[in-house]
């Protein structure tokens, strides 16, 4: 299969894949989303990979003092990365409006091939969600392909709230057994 994909925790061995695609998403003005680690911190994956993937995969033990503790996947296709999963284990008030339990993004170069769908399929079905069971997650209103993707994988519409900025997002549970 084409898009036969699989989730891996972050791994220095990765690095020229994942900073191909960080330049390509400093030019979108999404490099934030994958780095997904405070703003103090976004010169990691370009100064010191190895100690950026090391904090990555620390964070699912204990959680930096801006956040909560969650698992970063990179979803990879053969040695390349094609997508970023980060799935929060905890919520806090913020994230319960914001960001949800999973938040996801796809490298520029694979969007459109249903690969956001596949990781957050292969997020669901991981023990850490089932033992959740019920999972929040959002979007921007307007984003139609990321609301696609959560219903793809049976997001239930909660509501729609505006935030401080103005801005609207969509919030779902999916529950999984």
């Amino acid at each position: 299969m084409k898009n036969e994909i699989r989730l891996i925790k972050p791994d220095i061995k990765y690095k020229e894949s994942f900073l191909k695609i960080l330049n390509d998403c400093d030019e979108l003005g999404e490099s934030e989303a994958w780095i997904y680690m405070h703003p103090s911190e976004h010169h990691l994956p370009k100064t010191n990979f190895n100690v950026y993937v090391d904090k990555l995969l620390q964070y699912e033990f204990e959680a930096p003092p801006f956040f909560v503790r969650g698992i970063t996947y990179w979803a990879v296709q053969g040695e390349e990365i094609v997508g970023r999963v980060g799935f929060r284990l905890e919520l806090n008030e913020t994230l319960k409006k914001l960001g949800g339990h999973i938040g996801y993004i796809t490298a520029p170069k694979f969007r459109g091939q249903g690969i956001a769908t596949q990781m957050l399929a292969m997020t669901l079905n991981t023990k850490e969600a089932k033992e959740i069971g019920k999972l929040l997650l959002t979007c921007n209103e307007d984003n139609l392909a990321s609301e696609k993707t959560i219903i793809k994988n049976g997001g239930v519409y909660l509501d729609t709230i505006k935030l401080e900025d103005g801005s609207l997002k969509k919030r779902f549970w999916i529950t999984v057994l």
